[in-house]
């Protein structure tokens, strides 16, 4: 399958989220047991449990056979499965097409689900057209993570959104990350009283800015709290200047998000899930 041109949607490009992406990944290098490659031809992270295994940018030759084999080999030292994301810029422009033939002829590994697919739920929103209130409880409010022990708030009720599990990558990644004003990931709280019931990050690079990490414990849901924190999420990057955003969506938060305003877009990513044969 032929990888899409570049283009761009509303005011947003798709380079301009391949770098958001890239960057989000970036917060996890070197953090131990989770490998992270970057270099002029392709980054890749390899994890077993979150954040997961991707390769999120690839910048081969016109034969990339052997490129595409070695990349295999590398991150199968670490995971035996892994989502190879198709961006438009990525080379070569037929890379989804050489990435089948290298499953048919790789011992090793094999393509498997989603093969040149799109890449889940990409969806755009217009930030100068966003609301400036949204439905909530009037005890609701939206706090800042500005330290440690904030942060500590933020990572149990994220945790537990997420229906629990190993959260020790998350938690070393974004205290090394830190919180100041420089920060390019910015963490939120949402809080029903005195009760944590929400939470978020805002991450800006790659001239974009995106809502990361909106979770809500499976008891508060439906109460308006995911909503109410994304709105806040998108209100502190239309302060900082942007005009528009993006998110990824679970099939779980696409209704949320289409009430907030959000539209349903394609930026031309394409997915090729692999795995270890065997």
């Amino acid at each position: 399958m032929q990888a899409v041109q570049s283009h761009t949607t509303g005011a947003i490009s798709a380079q301009a989220v391949q770098e958001n992406f890239i960057t989000y990944f970036r917060i996890f290098a070197g953090l131990p047991g989770i490998p992270y490659t970057e270099d002029d031809s392709v980054a890749w992270i390899a994890c077993e449990g979150a954040p997961g295994s991707s390769v999120l940018k690839t910048h081969f030759s016109s034969n990339a056979s052997a490129q595409i084999d070695d990349t295999l080999r590398r991150v199968g030292q670490h995971v035996g499965a892994v989502d190879w994301m198709v961006w438009p810029d990525d080379q070569p422009q037929d890379l989804g097409v050489q990435l089948a033939k290298a499953s048919a002829a790789n011992g090793q590994w094999m393509l498997y689900g989603n093969q040149g697919g799109e890449t889940g739920t990409w969806m755009v929103i217009d930030l100068d057209g966003l609301a400036e209130r949204v439905p909530v409880a009037t005890d609701f409010r939206v706090e800042r993570v500005h330290n440690e022990e904030q942060f500590e708030v933020w990572a149990d009720v994220n945790a537990r959104g997420f229906g629990g599990g190993d959260y020790s990558a998350f938690r070393a990644a974004y205290l090394r990350h830190g919180f100041g004003d420089d920060a390019q990931a910015i963490h939120f709280v949402g809080f029903a009283g005195d009760q944590p019931v929400t939470s978020s990050t805002l991450l800006i690079a790659g001239g974009s800015a995106s809502a990361y990490n909106i979770s809500t414990p499976a008891e508060l849901r439906r109460q308006g709290y995911g909503s109410a924190i994304t709105h806040a999420t998108l209100l502190a990057a239309r302060k900082r200047g942007y005009r528009s955003s993006w998110i990824w969506s679970s099939n779980l938060g696409r209704s949320l998000y289409q009430k907030l305003g959000f539209v349903i877009t394609d930026f031309g990513i394409r997915e090729y899930q692999w795995k270890k044969r065997g």
